[in-house]
């Protein structure tokens, strides 16, 4: 599944890299929080990484008051977040290629276990936790942007086991055959390394993310 995505993902790298990156919004609180998430799990640092984290799903726009997506009190969240965290750390040297039968079972653990939208979607609140979490593993899920581009359906699953056989269809057909690349590699190796640099590369699954994005903008 998700040849024809692939295929067009890979076929215009640079274009769309470069639409990207001209367009990229400086919304400064969504790359603020989103830096710091990433600086606090880097440190492998719980209280830092659930505030910022929290933090990062609101100026995500995971919380919309009057309608939309809804989060959980911080309390909740934060105690869901402690349940999981030692697995998650498991996974922090983790690679893409090197995940075996034990190590989807944490990350699935990992999903199951993290609790911070009140209204759906879990799998969109969930991935952009997991995203700072787990950079290296998991890109941010967006509902009108990775599911329209991948299933030309904006609408996120409904329940947990629904949400985490997308998620994990998405890793194995889409966003882990693009990292192994060579051409993927080639390009990302010269983005990463420019000056300057594109503000939201900030890992591979990220940049990844950011061409999904521009190409479901474009359709």
């Amino acid at each position: 599944m998700f040849d024809d995505q692939r295929t067009q993902l890979l076929a215009t790298l640079d274009e769309t890299h470069d639409k990207y990156c001209r367009a990229e919004e400086l919304d400064w609180p969504s790359l603020y929080f989103h830096l710091k998430s990433l600086e606090a799990a880097r440190a492998q640092d719980f209280e830092r990484f659930a505030e910022y984290s929290y933090a990062m799903l609101v100026a995500w726009k995971m919380q919309r008051t009057g309608g939309g997506p809804r989060m959980c009190e911080f309390g909740s969240y934060r105690s869901s977040l402690q349940s999981v965290w030692a697995t998650a750390m498991q996974l922090r040297e983790k690679t893409p290629s090197g995940l075996d039968v034990s190590d989807w079972s944490k990350l699935k653990e990992v999903f199951y276990g993290i609790d911070c939208m009140v209204l759906p979607p879990k799998i969109v609140g969930d991935s952009k936790v997991m995203a700072h979490l787990l950079p290296n593993l998991v890109p941010p899920v967006d509902g009108g942007h990775t599911l329209e581009f991948l299933f030309a359906d904006a609408t996120p699953p409904h329940g947990i086991e629904n949400g985490w056989a997308i998620l994990e269809q998405m890793l194995k057909e889409l966003f882990y055959p693009v990292l192994q690349s060579p051409l993927f590699q080639s390009k990302a190796e010269e983005w990463l390394s420019s000056s300057p640099r594109c503000r939201w590369d900030t890992s591979l699954l990220k940049i990844v993310d950011n061409l999904v994005w521009e190409l479901a903008e474009a359709k």
